[in-house]
C-alpha cells in the first residue's frame, strides 16, 4: 500500500486526536477557573451557627482569599434571655479581613435622646438606635425586644468589619447594609422580638450626633 493510500486515514486520526485534545484542554481550563473562583470565596452557605447567609456578608471580606475561619463564643446566637453580661459573639475572618457580631440582652439602657447627646454618629433603623464608631468600623443598635417579665428589654447588637474601619467609603455602605440585615434576622427570626416585623428593609442610617460638636 503506497503513501497516497495511507494519508486520508492518518489525516482523519490526526483530526480526531486534535479534537479530543481541544475538548480536554477546554474542560481543564473550566475546572481550573472554577477551582480558582472557589478558592477566593471559600464560604459555607450559612455563618455563625447557621444564623446569617454568607451571601450577605461576603462583600465585606473584600478580595481576600483562602478558607473562612469562624469562632463562636458563649453559644452564639443563644436564647435571648440567656445573653446578658458580655453577650454572645461570632467572629469570622477570611485572609486579612474580619466580620464580627456581638449580641446581648439588656434590661435597661440609655434613652435615644441621651445617647445622641454623647456620640459622634447616631445609627437608626426603625425603632432601633445606637452609634457608629468610624475608627473601629462598628455599628451598634438597641432594638426593643419586650417580654412579659421585662417590658423594657432591649436587644443590643454590634456588627464590625475591618473593611469599614477607614471611615466613610464603600466599606461603610456595605457595613450599613449588613447591619440592617443582621438586625432584622436576629430580631425577627432568631429572638422573635415583639414588633420586630416593623423594622424597615434596607440599611442602617447614620447621622451626626451632638457629641461631635
Amino acid at each position: 500500500m503506497d503513501s497516497g493510500q495511507r494519508n486520508p486515514w492518518i489525516g482523519k486520526r490526526l483530526v480526531l486526536l486534535c479534537g479530543i485534545l481541544v475538548v480536554a484542554v477546554g474542560a481543564s481550563l473550566v475546572w481550573w477557573q472554577q477551582s480558582r473562583a472557589q478558592g477566593k470565596t471559600a464560604l459555607p452557605s450559612r455563618l455563625c451557627n447557621d444564623t446569617f447567609s454568607s451571601a450577605e456578608v461576603k462583600s465585606l471580606y473584600g478580595e481576600s482569599e483562602g478558607a473562612l475561619k469562624q469562632d463562636t463564643i458563649r453559644g452564639f446566637p443563644g436564647a435571648f434571655g440567656d445573653t446578658p453580661g458580655l453577650g454572645v459573639v461570632c467572629e469570622t475572618s477570611l485572609g486579612n479581613r474580619s466580620v464580627n457580631f456581638r449580641v446581648k440582652h439588656m434590661r435597661w439602657g440609655k434613652p435615644k435622646k441621651e445617647l445622641m447627646g454623647e456620640v459622634e454618629y447616631v445609627t437608626e433603623l426603625g425603632s432601633g438606635y445606637g452609634d457608629y464608631n468610624k475608627d473601629r468600623g462598628e455599628i451598634s443598635l438597641r432594638i426593643p425586644c419586650p417580654s412579659s417579665e421585662t417590658p423594657t428589654a432591649t436587644l443590643y447588637m454590634k456588627v464590625g468589619a475591618t473593611l469599614a474601619g477607614a471611615g466613610p467609603g464603600e466599606g461603610v455602605s456595605k457595613l450599613k447594609r449588613l447591619a440592617g440585615y443582621a438586625a432584622r434576622t436576629l430580631a425577627q427570626n432568631v429572638y422573635k422580638c415583639k414588633g420586630a416585623d416593623e423594622l424597615p428593609e434596607g440599611p442602617v442610617h447614620i447621622r451626626r450626633g451632638e457629641g461631635s460638636r
